[in-house]
């Protein structure tokens, strides 16, 4: 707890601290250098305790707790570019689908394929809840636009400027991944399946409802948030949401593997590793990530006690690793 005039402690006394409060042996430059690189706050407490502030790990060496924060990095360093890719890709392939032969606007794709609320009986609790969530969209459509014009983004200035529409690209260009999902739940269902048909994701036994796609981007929401600011995600403490059976049994199915529940890192990069094949990336590519990601744990399992490593990646991490190259192919 902070105390209002306490002054902070220099990084040799925080190594004391450590060494006689948490029991934890640390000395010598080169642990030095290694705290100063992760940060007392950000990095060694952040690593010390597995998704609950109060499962503090008995780890009683500082290279222990190094482990952890390199596996984190490390799993970022991996991810990073993985999501940027699936974001952008799933972005671009969504303006296609929508623009192609019709208007480009945003208030025109508002008005016209956001809709999903006319499915329902007119004033039903169904109907009211996608009606209210389409105007809760229109209010950050808005926001959204607003704080970026303000920002002074040169596209959507552009566009004002020249009192022209802004387009779908330029408003995607913007927009967070959590409001891409919420875009995504408002299209018509139809809309909705015939999009997943055409990036390969449409399953008749798990998507009947389109809600696949929406459901895979708020799964995925959490993780990059967490990963684009360099939170932790090796214990996936970033996961606060409840992700639907749906999605679990539609990529148990997908690459046959089971017990996926999405309270490990390793069914995060199941399922990255799945929509990165239905990009076409190759299987080359994706071997490579699954390798880099196997050879991580590996070093994590040789430098950490047991029960940590398995409350951290699960006691089936290898046989899921394992399946996963299997449905990658040779």
């Amino acid at each position: 707890m902070y105390v209002l005039g306490e002054k902070g402690k220099a990084t040799d006394g925080l190594m004391r601290h450590m060494r006689n409060s948490h029991k934890i042996n640390i000395s010598g430059s080169t642990e030095k250098q290694e705290l100063l690189n992760m940060g007392y706050y950000h990095g060694y407490k952040a690593s010390r305790y597995i998704r609950e502030r109060s499962n503090l790990q008995a780890y009683r060496n500082f290279h222990e707790v190094k482990a952890v924060y390199d596996f984190d990095i490390e799993t970022k360093t991996l991810f990073y570019p993985m999501l940027i890719r699936i974001e952008t890709s799933l972005k671009n392939r969504l303006i296609d689908y929508l623009v192609s032969n019709e208007e480009l606007d945003i208030e025109y794709i508002y008005k016209n394929k956001l809709k999903d609320y006319e499915s329902k009986p007119v004033g039903n609790k169904e109907y009211k809840k996608y009606l209210n969530k389409r105007l809760e969209l229109r209010n950050k459509i808005d926001a959204t636009i607003a704080y970026n014009y303000a920002k002074g983004h040169p596209c959507i200035e552009h566009f004002f400027h020249n009192s022209k529409p802004l387009p779908l690209w330029a408003y995607f260009e913007v927009i967070t991944l959590g409001e891409l999902g919420n875009f995504i739940s408002c299209m018509g269902v139809d809309l909705r399946i015939e999009f997943t048909k055409n990036i390969g994701i449409h399953h008749t036994g798990f998507n009947q409802n389109g809600r696949m796609l929406e459901n895979i981007v708020f799964c995925l929401t959490g993780l990059r948030n967490a990963t684009m600011h360099n939170s932790m995600i090796f214990d996936c403490r970033f996961n606060n949401s409840n992700f639907s059976n749906q999605l679990k049994s539609y990529l148990e199915d997908s690459v046959s593997i089971n017990s996926i529940d999405f309270k490990t890192i390793t069914d995060f990069l199941i399922l990255l590793v799945l929509l990165m094949k239905k990009q076409n990336i190759t299987r080359t590519d994706l071997k490579k990530i699954i390798r880099q990601f196997d050879e991580n744990r590996e070093k994590l399992y040789r430098n950490i006690p047991t029960q940590s490593y398995s409350e951290i990646m699960g006691t089936d991490a290898r046989r899921k690793i394992v399946e996963l190259k299997n449905f990658i192919g040779n």
